[in-house]
């Protein structure tokens, strides 16, 4: 008979061969591995060094883990099989499912670049959206205005849920980086099992992943030390896509009153020619301070022979510049070391 709200038995284990594990006890925890399905409701295992079958009405499959606990060992032996623990924290939960498919938006984007000019196998519909989400990717030229970097930060995928929330009016998604993803993928799926398909949307999921750790991290940003949001961002540089990673982060030993807070922007890019190179620049109410540094010693000189140029522009915005340099290497402590450690640590 059952009773209404009684917690469902968990499975169980009978085993067959019992003679390799006469020592266990009642209680004890083990940890096995199914190594074979010989039948039906028949599994094999791995149990530290004993190899064992049993039977279960568990659909257990080759390579699954289990955590087991002896629940009797004496002509009989079961095995107890303890479900693993509920998740309660749904970022953490998020995070796990998300951080074992991302890969970086460079390594993505620049594989769609190459696979764009063979596009042999995909769907004519899949080989357009293809195009179209890499010609739809700003072009660095474009960020270099104030407003147009803006929208182009709108429409790297960091805010869709945001745009789709809200909105009265159904928000332009075209731009937007997320939502060409979710299309080109769905477009992909529709392609079949073909393995440019296949690899192409694999990939587009690792994106879409990458974009939701960022997106993560700006949810978790509350709970970290210090305040800090991360993102990418891709931009069209001539025949390639270049990615500039961005970290934004609060003093954490900063007062609250919004005039003494100082704030620190972080880029990463990498740029033909120019090699890797990254900013750190802080702004503290009027006053700015940024050092870079250039991998290269070539593109080191050549930065340092625009500074004028950059501080004149800083003069002109209204900030008061209280230093500019750049150095050959790299920082210390790059960001890109950095990127979702605050969600590692909010999940340790």
């Amino acid at each position: 008979m059952d009773i209404a709200g009684s917690a469902p038995i968990p499975p169980t284990l009978t085993l067959a061969n019992v003679s390799a594990t006469a020592a266990w006890q009642v209680g004890q925890r083990l940890d096995a591995v199914v190594t074979a399905i010989s039948g039906p409701n028949r599994v094999s295992l791995q149990i530290g060094t004993a190899n064992v079958d049993a039977r279960t009405s568990l659909a257990a499959a080759v390579g699954q883990k289990l955590q087991l606990e002896v629940v009797r060992n004496d002509n009989q032996i079961i095995l107890r099989i303890i479900p693993p623990p509920l998740e309660t924290d749904p970022l953490a939960a998020a995070l796990r499912a998300a951080l074992p498919k991302q890969l970086p938006l460079q390594t993505v984007l620049s594989d769609f670049v190459e696979n764009l000019a063979s596009s042999s196998g995909l769907s004519l519909a899949a080989a357009d959206l293809l195009k179209q989400l890499l010609l739809k990717i700003p072009s660095l030229q474009t960020i270099t205005r104030m407003d147009t970097l803006k929208q182009a930060l709108m429409d790297s995928g960091l805010f869709l849920e945001h745009k789709l929330s809200s909105n009265a009016q159904p928000p332009s998604l075209d731009q937007d980086l997320k939502a060409n993803l979710l299309r080109l993928l769905a477009a992909l799926n529709q392609n079949g099992g073909d393995a440019a398909a296949t690899d192409l949307s694999r990939n587009a999921e690792a994106a879409l992943a990458r974009i939701q750790l960022h997106q993560l991290s700006m949810l978790a940003a509350e709970q970290t030390s210090p305040l800090a949001w991360t993102g990418e961002l891709p931009v069209r540089h001539g025949d390639r896509v270049v990615v500039l990673q961005f970290r934004i982060e609060r003093d954490a030993r900063n007062a609250t009153a919004a005039e003494q807070q100082s704030w620190s922007t972080w880029l990463t890019f990498n740029l033909p020619a120019l090699g890797p190179l990254y900013a750190k620049i802080t702004l503290a109410n009027k006053n700015i301070s940024a050092t870079l540094w250039a991998e290269l010693s070539a593109t080191a000189e050549i930065v340092n022979q625009h500074l004028d140029y950059l501080h004149q522009s800083l003069d002109e915005a209204g900030l008061a510049v209280k230093g500019l340099q750049c150095l050959q290497g790299r920082p210390p402590s790059p960001p890109s070391d950095r990127v979702f450690q605050g969600l590692l640590d909010l999940t340790a």
